[in-house]
């Protein structure tokens, strides 16, 4: 099927107010690319297009299910681009593919291959717009990671990362209008980079992948499952995702927290047990910030101009204790993961590598748990949200956390960043890219 694409200056084209389903499949079913379940789609544009123009697709509110949907992007200087987007929003609403340099007529072609295709989900073909831009963007941004960067605990999360919680469908990846990533102000800039990226912005592009719960091999390999390569909640693993290229002025990111389980151990261990040792931790952090290293590298190969910044995690709790809990282990396991992150950045710094790391302890002195300005959820009970965890989910990834005389199931935003914290935390991104002299393209 072909479909007439769109291009528009500002606000979004219109739908014809038609499209198509297609079910999922996936290539082993089909028999390779044109196997006679395949289903393609493609939009062109009717005029030649020489220079930057953003992407956008519509989703309708219903039959868009696909977490993998798989767009590439032809026409574009230095050849075609893949694009794996998460289209379960539940709501009729348009979505960024990105921003490309195209040198002739555009084309974007969607097929219903995915990698976990069962005919289980649908891909919908709708319609496809683009706004022409005066040139490159000087900011392409891209955050990318766990928790600690999709917003989780500030609240306000995008549907399709926020949805069916112990369901096949389940995603609570939980990326958050507070995140700090897009409350951060760029050098040189007066709005934030959320705002820019909510007005289509001429100059700034965002492109937001993170997910709460991320691993370091969901950014690179994914998960291995009969699928092949998937991240977390059966999306795209974040490096795959399309939204890295030499175009790419910025990437921010949290990473190697989840791995080993360690904060989650030692967050059950110390704050609600009582009782731990944060040497019991140090061997899979050291395990964590080797992986984290080859997840830098592997950013640093697919979005060789960009300045990559590693965030590192706060203290969760006051040095004074509010509560029986065994503070001081648990802050030192922050230290420790805080000082083995950044000598591993200096490593890869001094191979070549263009990276730094910004440390968020000292802004959150004095405002963590227990303190009179706490910027870190202390145990919250879920869910807060249709993807956070619910007593007896099957779904659950840990167990829930006791607490006692209560039948509860401890949400996903426990321990982590209020708004207050999240807009800490950007304010050491916008000055940890000053001091680095960061100035996009």
């Amino acid at each position: 099927m072909t479909r007439p694409a769109r291009r528009f200056d500002g606000e979004c084209a219109e739908s014809d107010g038609h499209f198509w389903y297609a079910h999922t499949r996936d290539e082993s079913h089909l028999g390779g690319d044109d196997g006679f379940m395949t289903v393609k789609g493609t939009w062109t544009l009717g005029q030649s297009l020489n220079g930057w123009a953003r992407v956008f697709v519509h989703l309708p509110d219903t039959g868009a299910h696909t977490q993998q949907a798989h767009y590439i992007i032809h026409g574009v200087a230095g050849g075609d681009r893949d694009r794996y987007l998460n289209t379960h929003y539940g709501e009729n609403t348009w979505a960024e593919l990105g921003v490309y340099q195209f040198t002739g007529t555009p084309r974007v072609e969607l097929s219903n291959t995915t990698d976990d295709g069962t005919a289980d989900e649908d891909v919908a073909f709708t319609s496809v717009a683009f706004q022409k831009l005066s040139g490159k963007p000087t900011d392409m941004v891209v955050a990318m990671g766990d928790s600690y960067t999709s917003g989780e605990g500030s609240g306000t999360y995008s549907p399709e990362s926020d949805r069916d919680h112990g369901e096949s469908t389940w995603n609570a990846c939980r990326r958050g209008a507070n995140s700090w990533p897009r409350k951060t102000l760029l050098p040189n800039r007066s709005t934030t980079l959320g705002d820019l990226s909510d007005a289509h912005s001429t100059t700034a592009d965002y492109l937001d992948v993170s997910c709460s719960g991320a691993h370091t091999w969901q950014l690179t390999t994914g998960d291995p499952t009969p699928w092949g390569k998937i991240g977390n909640y059966r999306e795209k693993s974040q490096i795959d995702s399309g939204v890295l290229s030499s175009d790419t002025t910025l990437v921010m990111l949290t990473i190697g927290g989840n791995d080993g389980d360690n904060f989650t151990k030692a967050v059950t261990n110390c704050y609600i047990v009582g009782v731990c040792d944060a040497d019991d931790y140090t061997g899979n952090v050291d395990q964590s910030v080797t992986d984290t290293g080859t997840v830098i590298s592997e950013i640093a190969s697919a979005a060789p101009s960009a300045q990559i910044v590693l965030m590192g995690y706060p203290h969760l709790v006051s040095d004074d204790p509010c509560v029986t809990a065994d503070f001081d282990a648990l802050n030192y396991l922050a230290d420790y993961v805080r000082d083995k992150q950044k000598a591993k950045v200096d490593e890869l710094s001094r191979a070549g590598v263009k990276v730094a790391f910004a440390d968020p302890i000292p802004a959150f002195q004095g405002h963590g748990i227990c303190d009179d300005d706490e910027w870190i959820n202390r145990v919250v009970a879920g869910p807060n949200g249709d993807g956070d965890f619910h007593d007896g989910d099957p779904a659950n990834q840990v167990p829930c956390l006791p607490w006692p005389g209560e039948d509860i199931c401890a949400s996903l935003e426990s321990f982590h960043p209020k708004s207050a914290g999240t807009t800490g935390y950007a304010q050491v991104m916008g000055q940890t890219l000053a001091d680095i002299g960061y100035k996009g393209s």
